[in-house]
């Protein structure tokens, strides 16, 4: 197999000689490394570059943004490896059984390759593979680790005592399901996309910090899920806009962002192709 290689050795688990290393490996496990024609290229030239080499697969090692970034520029035409390289490696976790060695992640791979799909979602053009979270609970220090997880709820437990988190609910939300349109405020919101059916959305709208707080609480006991103010399944398309047509603090696949003060979230199924271990992505 040709596998193209993209490293970025800036991202927090990589060495600094993280290219050379996995050359070296690939080559060892018996396969071709194939490096992009400008190393400090942009990594949409880096794919690009890939791409027109005829690679038989990309492999990513970087942060949870460098592979949805690799993901997003691939789209569909070749399958992307992705290699734990980051601080949550939110999507590595999930394609490789929690394992975080990328050396067995990618022995593993190689000795029995297969592609498959994974679903997104995309907010004003950018994707996500694991979650999108809304809300200025997104920008809060304190609870990020938590946050950056999608348990948007334990973060708010964290601040309730704290008097960090404005309450108001000013995220004005419509969520299109198969049975019709909901609309809620919110103070903050979790979205994730499903493999087969839709986008998951999980509001939280308190109406006062006693309730932001017996939420939190049950969130601890019952999960995030059972615990928000509104929850849907399904959704076909979902509209933000904040009441006071300020930026929306976001948080898309452990990637902190500001995307707009109105957003649209639309549905992917089958967003980027992957490669796992013999069996299904």
């Amino acid at each position: 197999m040709k596998l193209g290689i993209i490293v970025n050795e800036r991202s927090g688990s990589v060495p600094e000689d993280g290219r050379a290393q996995l050359e070296a490996f690939i080559s060892e496990e018996g396969h071709e490394p194939l490096l992009p024609a400008d190393l400090e290229g942009s990594l949409e030239e880096q794919v690009e570059s890939l791409n027109a080499a005829k690679c038989d697969a990309i492999a990513v090692w970087g942060g949870d943004g460098t592979i949805c970034a690799v993901l997003q520029t691939a789209n569909g035409k070749v399958p992307v490896l992705v290699l734990p390289g980051g601080t949550m490696n939110l999507l590595p976790k999930r394609l490789h059984n929690d394992e975080l060695d990328w050396k067995k992640i990618v022995h593993n791979v190689l000795k029995n390759p297969q592609p498959g799909w994974i679903s997104a979602g995309e907010v004003d053009g950018q994707r996500f593979y694991v979650a999108a979270l809304f809300g200025q609970l997104t920008h809060i220090g304190a609870s990020r680790e938590a946050v950056r997880e999608g348990a948007i709820l334990e973060a708010v437990s964290i601040l309730t005592d704290r008097d960090a988190l404005a309450i108001e609910s000013n995220i004005l939300i419509e969520v299109d399901q198969k049975d019709g349109m909901r609309d809620c405020p919110a103070t903050a919101a979790a979205v994730i996309p499903s493999e087969s059916d839709g986008l998951e959305i999980a509001v939280i709208a308190p109406d006062n910090h006693l309730d932001l707080a017996a939420s939190a609480m049950d969130t601890l006991a019952r999960g995030w899920r059972e615990s928000a103010h509104f929850h849907a399944e399904g959704a076909t398309a979902i509209r933000m806009r904040h009441a006071e047509g300020k930026a929306i603090p976001a948080t898309i696949d452990g990637e902190p962002c500001e995307p707009g003060e109105t957003l649209s979230i639309c549905y992917i199924q089958k967003a980027a192709c992957v490669l796992v271990a013999g069996g299904e992505a």
